[in-house]
């Protein structure tokens, strides 16, 4: 039953002259999912090897002695995540080097120890560039041949009621900082270190929200002006209730009216109905095609329902076991008529 959706179409082959199709990844489902995953998908985003607690390496940092050079280590699940990609010619979405959440508090203090202070503004800029510097030049020299084409430089900065930015009571940033200049600081050390061809993307969830939809746009523009961002991505983890395609049209157009790429990053759609969440995959894809000129990939979250984090909803393209849902014809139907 597994081999079963090998045989469908392919995703990334019938979507080859509009965008890439990603997913995003955990390392224990490559043996089985491997050649499932080469079948269909020219991007992967790894779920969590490449966000800060998976390669932030604490005891090296203090071994520095310096209090601002910041080491990373890629562990096996990481390594074996970018050595798939490499080996198999699939391209990566770098996810992520600012956020407020899966990030160590030790990093915020001082000598890098859980008891510490927090340490300084001028020290936590230090330590942020090396952080980017460092994992930069580590994915360059341990995997060459790999692709890294985006890179979500921030993650969810904002609060969903268009109230701004997390408060420094839900963001160790905005609590060393006391403002937002981290933000703009970690753009601009990502555009010093970034490889050539590596587009920078400012990434947030319930971004189709028309109050947050209006925060995530003024700052992107901030960063535009300053030359450092090249793209928004919107997370887009929908409800089959909410938002319907036009609001999330309304928010892709403002979002491309900055001039700015757009990438859909985390795609899934929860639904208790096939039919009802088959139509809304195929409005999603049908607003990318429509946009594809400026909308470089698509990403679902997730190869199959069985292992998505929102598996009691069903959220995916593809059941357990690979098995295509009726949102996968429907999202095939838009390659075929785009």
């Amino acid at each position: 039953a597994r081999g079963a959706a090998f045989l469908q179409d392919s995703l990334k082959d019938a979507f080859k002259d509009k965008f890439r199709i990603g997913t995003s990844v955990s390392p224990h489902e490559l043996g089985q999912g491997g050649n499932f995953i080469k079948q269909h998908f020219n991007s992967i985003t790894p779920e969590n090897e490449l966000k800060p607690d998976s390669i932030l390496n604490q005891g090296a940092c203090q071994q520095q002695g310096n209090n601002v050079n910041t080491q990373v280590n890629f562990g096996q699940g990481t390594s074996s995540t970018l050595k798939f990609c490499e080996q198999n010619g699939i391209a990566l979405r770098g996810h992520t080097f600012v956020w407020y959440s899966q990030t160590p508090d030790w990093f915020f203090r001082q000598n890098f120890n859980q008891g510490g202070n927090y340490v300084t503004k001028d020290v936590m800029n230090q330590r942020l560039e090396s952080f980017i510097k460092n994992t930069f030049e580590k994915l360059a020299k341990e995997y060459p041949k790999l692709e890294v084409y985006s890179y979500d430089v921030a993650n969810e900065l904002f609060v969903n009621d268009g109230g701004g930015m997390r408060p420094a009571g839900n963001s160790k940033w905005v609590q060393v900082y006391g403002n937002d200049e981290f933000r703009m600081n970690a753009f601009t050390y990502a555009r010093k270190y970034a490889p050539s061809g590596c587009k920078l993307y400012l990434n947030d969830y319930n971004e189709y929200m028309p109050a947050k939809t209006t925060d995530i746009y003024n700052m992107a523009m901030k960063l535009k002006e300053k030359g450092v961002i090249d793209g928004i991505g919107m997370q887009s983890h929908l409800d089959i209730s909410y938002p319907n395609g036009q609001v999330y049209s309304t928010a892709v157009e403002k979002f491309l009216s900055t001039g700015l790429e757009v990438q859909i990053t985390e795609l899934d759609i929860t639904s208790n109905n096939e039919e009802a969440q088959a139509s809304l995959y195929k409005e999603i894809f049908s607003i990318a095609v429509k946009h594809a000129d400026k909308i470089p990939a698509v990403t679902v979250w997730g190869t199959n329902d069985s292992i998505s984090w929102r598996r009691n909803q069903n959220p995916l393209l593809f059941s357990g076991g690979y098995q295509p849902k009726k949102a996968y014809y429907a999202v095939m139907e838009v390659a075929k008529s785009g």
